[in-house]
């Protein structure tokens, strides 16, 4: 079974400990799949850049998943 809530580390539920997990996630990643997501945040950003401006984004279904 897993922890009980009274023993689990509360420390992730503030910003601060939220944000200080997820850099240890994204540290603990290979470099391929650190570009692959840095890769597809720049997919994104070039989607909603064209969308902003007026233009036909690159792809008809948005930015891949």
């Amino acid at each position: 079974m897993g922890a009980s809530p009274m023993t689990d580390d509360w420390g992730a539920t503030s910003w601060e400990g939220n944000r200080l997990r997820q850099h240890r996630e994204y540290l603990a990643l290979p470099f391929r799949e650190k570009l692959r997501r840095l890769e597809q945040l720049a997919e994104v950003a070039a989607f909603f850049a064209a969308r902003r401006r007026g233009e036909e984004p690159s792809t008809k279904d948005g930015p891949r998943a």
